[in-house]
């Protein structure tokens, strides 16, 4: 019995982006929370991890651009790394979360929806 044909080389190379795409949006996000707890620099283990952080998103962001259209993944890293920026400062560093960033949160959310949405049937 022969096995089922797997992905095909388009397919994965997308797959691939997209993993890559993600793996951008992690290391901002360690970055970013490096920044905040580096106390505006003063700290050289966080500002370290801040600038590792940085500089491994920008390396996979690049990436993953070479598949993914620009403006789709920007959309996606501006937009998850914002919703995940803002729980990792309610959860993490006691921000405050009033009405409007949950209203702004939804907004970022349903865009990312229907710019998705539309990416799939442009593919």
């Amino acid at each position: 019995m022969e096995a089922a044909p797997g992905p095909t080389t388009t397919h994965r190379r997308r797959w691939l982006a997209l993993v890559e795409l993600f793996l951008a949006i992690a290391a901002e996000q360690v970055g970013t929370s490096a920044m905040k707890a580096s106390n505006g620099f003063s700290q050289l283990l966080p500002t370290l991890l801040a600038i590792a952080g940085y500089s491994l998103s920008m390396l996979w962001f690049g990436r993953s651009m070479r598949v993914l259209p620009m403006g789709f993944a920007y959309a996606l890293w501006v937009g998850i790394g914002m919703v995940v920026a803002s729980v990792i400062g309610i959860v993490i560093f006691s921000e405050l979360m009033t009405p409007a960033v949950i209203v702004g949160l939804l907004f970022v959310f349903v865009g990312i929806l229907v710019l998705n949405s539309a990416q799939q049937e442009v593919a």
